[in-house]
């Protein structure tokens, strides 16, 4: 809880975090990092979570830290491919992900209960 990340949130450090999980955690973690990477897209069924669920969206810098370097359940260990300032950029990356996904949540329009009912 208390591991905070040492980065200054810039534009630079944003581009490589986004770099960097495009190489490292799009395959599994998708793009818009809702757990619809290609490898669940083309039928490889183990449970990949999304940034939005309610275990992931308010997860401390700290802990995603420990997990890419450590890994959990099915992810390994990202220790010897991702080195930590680059873990850090990730995250920061993640993050915004994750306002961006959840702010487009919240603003999204009500769906339409006549429409839905005359069906």
């Amino acid at each position: 809880k208390e591991l905070k990340n040492p980065l200054e949130v810039s534009d630079a450090n944003f581009a490589e975090g986004k770099r960097l999980f495009g190489i490292y955690c799009i395959h599994c973690h998708g793009e818009k990092g809702d757990g619809q990477g290609w490898l669940q897209i083309k039928g490889d069924k183990f449970p990949v979570p999304s940034y939005f669920d309610a275990a992931h969206k308010d997860l401390p810098d700290g802990k995603m830290f420990f997990t890419i370097t450590y890994g959990k359940n099915l992810m390994g260990s990202h220790a010897s491919q991702v080195a930590a300032l680059d873990r850090w950029k990730i995250i920061m990356y993640i993050n915004k992900l994750q306002e961006d996904g959840l702010a487009a949540a919240t603003s999204a329009p009500a769906a339409d209960s006549s429409a839905t009912a005359a069906k």
